[in-house]
């Protein structure tokens, strides 16, 4: 009896999957499309400081670029949302990298994906004395 009502249940179950009706959507429908892009680029180094991070990344074709993202672009509010956000890298042969988040081609946030042990190579120290400029409101395009 209890073969009898599985068995039952199973082909109910298989009926309804193969007559069911997918929800339309049309992939390449300009209206179903996000108006978000991003882009990722390995990190080299990070040079902490207490104003910022410092970020030395690979540009695609030779060579390297830098960049400043100030810390205070992880606090967020109600009516701004953080432009910042770290995410950490499990223990692994992952690298650390950037996303550079972008809506509407306007800067978004940016990610950056780091391992949390500060004694990782990838982490370094901004020298005694310099002062990093961390008044901007926007990535500035980065040199790829």
């Amino acid at each position: 009896m209890k073969k009898l009502i599985c068995s039952l249940i199973t082909a109910l179950i298989v009926a309804a999957s193969a007559i069911a009706v997918p929800v339309s959507y049309n992939e390449t429908d300009p209206a179903n499309w996000s108006d978000m892009s991003y882009v990722q680029v390995p990190v080299y180094k990070i040079l902490d400081s207490k104003e910022g991070y410092v970020v030395i990344y690979a540009k695609k074709a030779y060579g390297v670029g830098q960049t400043i993202i100030p810390k205070k672009w992880a606090l967020g509010s109600k009516d701004e949302p953080a432009k910042l956000k770290i995410r950490t890298i499990g223990s692994g042969k992952l690298k650390p990298y950037l996303t550079v988040v972008k809506k509407g081609g306007e800067f978004h946030h940016v990610i950056l994906t780091v391992h949390t042990n500060k004694s990782d190579s990838s982490w370094g120290v901004v020298g005694r004395g310099v002062h990093l400029d961390v008044d901007k409101d926007v990535l500035e395009d980065l040199e790829l």
